[in-house]
Parts: C-alpha cells; sequence; structure tokens
C-alpha cells in the first residue's frame, strides 16, 4: 500500500500555488493540490479549474487520478520568478461542483490507462476521468463546456462539442395553425386538414405546412392517407 503524505502549507504558499501552478503548463495539464490531498487542478490557458475528489478518495500523483489509496506529495513546483521572463499573471483557481465516481457496469474506460480523460456522450457540460475503480465524472465551471477537441473546460462560446444535442428547430407562429401541427414532424409527414375534407397537409420537416386539393368527387382518407372516394371517407 503506498503511503499517504498530507503536506501543510506554510505562509501564503498554498494560495500561491493555486494562483501560479498553471504558469507555462499545457493546457490539459492536471496536477494534484500540495495542500488539500483530495483537491487537483486542471490547466485552461494558464489559469487553475480546481477540481475535488469524491469523499474518501484522494488524488494519486504518480496516476494523475484521484483513488482510494494514493500517494499525496508536492509536486515540486518552483515559484520563483525569472528576470528575464516576463511576469507571470496570476489567477484566482476557479471552483467546480463535486466530483462523482460512477458506479455499475460502465465501457468508458475499457482499455484506457488511469487519468485518461473521456468526453461524455451525452452532452458537453461535464466529463469523466477514468481511475482504478472507475469513471469519475467531472462538472465544467458555470459558463464553461467541455470542448471534445482541447480535452478541457473552456468558455461555452468557443467550444467545439461532438455531443451537443441538435439545436430545436424555431417554433412556429401562434397565428398559423397548419406550421403549428406540423411543428416536429418529420419531412413527408402528411395528415388531413383540420377544417376541408377535399385537403391534406404534407409537412417538409422545418415546421412548413403545404395544402394540396384532392380531385373533384374525392376526400382525403385519414386511415389510408390518400384521396379517396367520398362514400369511403368520414368527414
Amino acid at each position: 500500500m503506498k503511503l499517504l503524505v498530507v503536506l501543510l502549507a506554510l505562509g501564503g504558499f498554498g494560495a500561491l500555488y493555486g494562483f501560479k501552478i498553471c504558469d507555462r503548463k499545457a493546457p490539459g495539464t492536471i496536477m494534484g493540490s500540495p495542500t488539500n490531498c483530495s483537491e487537483f487542478y486542471m490547466c485552461r490557458d494558464g489559469r487553475p479549474v480546481l477540481f475535488a475528489c469524491p469523499e474518501n478518495m484522494y488524488f494519486d500523483v504518480d496516476t494523475a487520478a484521484c483513488g482510494y489509496e494514493a500517494f499525496c506529495a508536492d509536486n515540486d513546483v518552483d515559484f520563483s520568478q525569472d528576470p528575464y521572463e516576463p511576469p507571470v499573471q496570476e489567477y484566482s483557481p476557479i471552483e467546480t461542483n463535486p466530483s462523482q465516481l460512477v458506479t455499475g457496469q460502465s465501457l468508458m474506460c475499457r482499455g484506457a490507462p488511469v487519468g485518461a480523460i473521456r468526453a461524455d456522450m451525452t452532452g458537453c457540460s461535464a466529463f469523466y476521468q477514468c481511475t482504478k475503480v472507475g469513471p469519475l465524472r467531472l462538472e465544467c465551471p458555470a459558463g464553461t463546456l467541455f470542448d471534445s477537441n482541447r480535452m478541457l473546460c473552456d468558455p461555452a462560446d468557443i467550444v467545439s462539442c461532438a455531443y451537443a444535442p441538435p439545436p430545436k428547430p424555431p417554433a412556429p407562429s401562434a397565428g398559423n395553425m397548419l406550421e403549428l401541427l406540423c411543428y416536429g414532424k418529420k419531412n413527408g409527414y402528411k395528415f388531413a386538414h383540420p377544417t376541408n375534407c377535399a385537403r391534406y397537409v404534407v409537412c417538409n420537416g422545418n415546421n412548413r405546412a403545404q395544402e394540396f386539393t384532392c380531385p373533384s368527387g374525392t376526400a382525403y382518407n385519414k386511415l389510408r392517407k390518400i384521396c379517396d372516394f367520398t362514400h369511403n371517407v368520414e368527414c
């Protein structure tokens, strides 16, 4: 069993670590906190996003993932400023909601190494990290979504989300009854005209309705969905 080492920060080191931990780190880099073994950071263009492991789990610096048995240690971050380098911009960590361990059978992390990041195939407000005990669901901070190309949480207006639900078609105007009847219907959907038995309506898939008139002596048969002799149609 690995030794669980909890390091206590002195003075303002913990705050400084949170502010500068992502200095010159690649986007998506994950690093543990030296002041709280149940927390870790994901870097987003120099800005740290703070995540927390589930209850009774700790961040393992060896696997860069949460686990029940974890080695928590200082990452040897050097905060000294090179006089020839431009000043480092400091950011306060962005906090997120508590993470959740996915229980039961899950194929999401099958064959993936511990610490691997996986997109949520049902939406973009969260993502998953593979751990030794199963997938860990992590929610992106408010105002951000998970970018499936960059594999990190980015501002929602610039995110490329492969699993975003398709946008809903615009609602039709309340004044057009036929468009209301076609709202959400597939292209080619056909139904009887609500006020004229000799007419029928075809939806084009974009909430648009097109009216047609049956030949003389016929009416639209709702059951057969064709123009039929009037004596075969209940109007």
